[in-house]
């Protein structure tokens, strides 16, 4: 930059400039909105003093407690009796019997609300009773239900005896001191078309109200559906929501309510039609008075800050260049050319934005250089504890295995001895030679080893049965994940019942969510809850976590996990170091029935890791 252009160039300081451009402003806009508040503020009175808050607030309870009272019903009918027989009858007499008692039930709780279309009982082994509708109507529903768990829900909408019905389910559970069982599934069937002109009507108000009633996944129960998809462009904080028709533009002022027994959203929609002139008229003339204002201040604007925008500009297309990834950059400076009236502020920018990059790229060098070591200290480590975890070995299981074979050598049993001790080895030689990640079929195949192992010295102790899904034994796994756990439901589990069990291994994909499920399932002693609890706190502390000031309670936990066998930490601790913390062991067990490990893993074929 020459010296004479120094001299002619006008720098000011950009707060001066902000100064005068803020008075010019504020004096032009002050009579502009001193001219019009008294008329918008009266009309803003008018307009909020109407009753949409109490009417709308009083139409939401009301909602809200006919579905209170649909849940009432719901309870009252599924846990009838007369219902439940019927539901757990296996005699088609006995079954007809019920069936007319139950009819009986259905038609007096359909007389508790005058909303109620129908009510339908779907049992899990095809009985089904219903007042108006046929099982066609709800056989969507309960197959999508049967699936999940759940107390009391919206199941959808259908088309009941020619009325647009919103269904509404809750599973039905056998009664008694024992265990639960399911039974099937109670489906009640409202009009919403009367349900609504019920509750509007008991407001006591003379407004005729637009609503729009969706589900939990915001999809229409109720209303009209131009309203509904208008629903895209309301304003929360200011109520207002606008449909666009042919003939005209309605404009409403609308409220949203949450009904929390079923998990919906309520819209309470008031016209607010007879107003509109009277806003259009008012910020016509606040818009003219704006635009000949801001038409005033754009030419202002541009002639003082056009070179504060040209420089912005330039300064944004450099950081977006060095942004990309262009490296090239930092070695360039960044140089700006302003007009005759240029701004003080931006020749510091650019000098100071210089420097900064100057001591960036020389960070950016000792950053990347720090990182690598760092990456390549932690891959090492993480290497070396799963290395260490594999080749952990229950000293138990080879102790026993030896003992046996022993005395099978004592009895002169050469063959099983043969058996058994190529098992062994085949163990042992799997566990620390190969991948890393073998199939789960290859993993299977040393799993029956080690049965065939266990079934040797438990006999007839324990059955195995297995349940592999299409496709599940190609996936991908860490190696000896599943061996461990099995060891741990027959040692800890079978081993110590005192009568007949079975260990039930399988495995599945979930395809929605792209992992495969393995389970090991066994029907041996259980756990007690509270020991269940500390196993799960357990497990929850995860390898390389800092404990904090928990230490101990963590050590204490590893004590309980140890004495357990070292089988559950040690492949929850590895699918933590190979998955991330969202694929934890998944353990429940009941003291008395069994206990169930579920382990979860990414769906990949070698194929596809290739």
């Amino acid at each position: 930059m020459s010296a004479s252009t120094k001299e002619t160039r006008i720098l000011l300081p950009l707060t001066k400039q902000f100064a005068v451009m803020l008075s010019f402003f504020a004096l032009c806009t002050a009579g502009v909105l001193l001219y019009s508040i008294y008329d918008f503020t009266k009309l803003q009175n008018d307009l909020w003093n109407a009753s949409l808050e109490p009417y709308s607030s009083q139409l939401a309870k009301n909602t809200m407690n006919a579905y209170e009272n649909y849940e009432h019903i719901c309870y009252s009918i599924a846990y009838n009796q007369q219902v439940q027989n019927y539901l757990m009858s296996r005699e088609n007499g006995k079954s007809y019997e019920g069936y007319l008692q139950i009819e009986n039930q259905l038609n007096s709780a359909a007389l508790l609300n005058s909303d109620i279309t129908d009510i339908a009982v779907y049992g899990s082994d095809g009985h089904f009773a219903a007042l108006n509708g046929s099982s066609d109507n709800y056989e969507e529903f309960a197959r999508t239900l049967s699936e999940s768990r759940f107390s009391y829900r919206s199941a959808g909408t259908a088309v009941i005896n020619g009325t647009d019905c919103h269904v509404l389910a809750m599973p039905i559970y056998s009664l008694g001191t024992g265990t639960s069982r399911y039974l099937g599934l109670l489906f009640l069937a409202i009009d919403v078309d009367s349900l609504f002109n019920t509750a509007s009507s008991s407001t006591g108000t003379t407004y005729d109200p637009e609503i729009i009633f969706l589900n939990e996944d915001n999809r229409l129960v109720y209303g009209k559906v131009d309203l509904y998809e208008a629903l895209v462009d309301v304003d929360a904080g200011k109520g207002l929501l606008q449909v666009n028709n042919i003939e005209d533009s309605v404009v409403y002022a609308a409220k949203k309510y949450t009904i929390p027994v079923i998990d919906h959203t309520l819209y309470v929609l008031i016209d607010k039609s007879h107003t509109q002139k009277q806003v259009i008229q008012l910020f016509t003339r606040l818009l003219i008075c704006m635009g000949a204002l801001l038409v005033l201040i754009l030419l202002f604007l541009f002639l003082l800050y056009r070179p504060l925008i040209r420089s912005l500009q330039l300064l944004t297309r450099f950081m977006k260049t060095l942004s990309s990834g262009d490296r090239r950059a930092y070695k360039e400076k960044f140089t700006i050319h302003q007009g005759p009236v240029g701004i003080s502020e931006i020749d510091e920018i650019c000098k100071a934005f210089n420097e900064m990059l100057q001591q960036t790229d020389m960070l950016n060098h000792t950053i990347f250089d720090t990182y690598l070591k760092m990456y390549e200290m932690e891959n090492n480590n993480r290497l070396t504890e799963i290395a260490f975890l594999r080749s952990q070995v229950n000293p138990h299981f080879l102790y026993n295995t030896l003992t046996m074979i022993c005395g099978m050598a004592a009895e002169g049993m050469t063959d099983e001895i043969i058996s058994v001790t190529g098992a062994l080895s085949r163990i042992f030689r799997y566990s620390i030679k190969g991948s890393d990640m073998v199939t789960l079929q290859e993993e299977m195949d040393i799993v029956r080893a080690y049965l065939m192992i266990q079934k040797e010295r438990f006999g007839e102790r324990f059955t195995v049965q297995y349940d592999f899904w299409d496709n599940s034994l190609s996936c991908l796994i860490p190696k000896m994940i599943v061996q461990p756990l099995v060891e741990n439901a027959i040692v800890h589990g079978l081993e110590k019942s005192l009568k007949p069990g079975q260990l039930r291994i399988g495995a599945g994909r979930n395809p929605e969510h792209g992992y495969l499920a393995i389970w090991i399932y066994d029907t041996g002693v259980g756990m007690p809850e509270d020991k269940l609890k500390e196993l799960r706190d357990a497990l929850s502390h995860l390898p390389g976590k800092k404990q904090g000031g928990n230490g101990a309670a963590y050590s204490e936990m590893q004590q309980i996990i140890a004495h357990e066998g070292i089988g559950i930490l040690n492949v929850n601790s590895r699918m933590v170091l190979y998955y991330g913390t969202d694929y934890t062991l998944l353990i429940d067990s009941e003291e008395g029935v069994g206990t169930n490990i579920q382990i979860r893993v990414p769906y990949r074929t070698r194929k596809e890791e290739n």
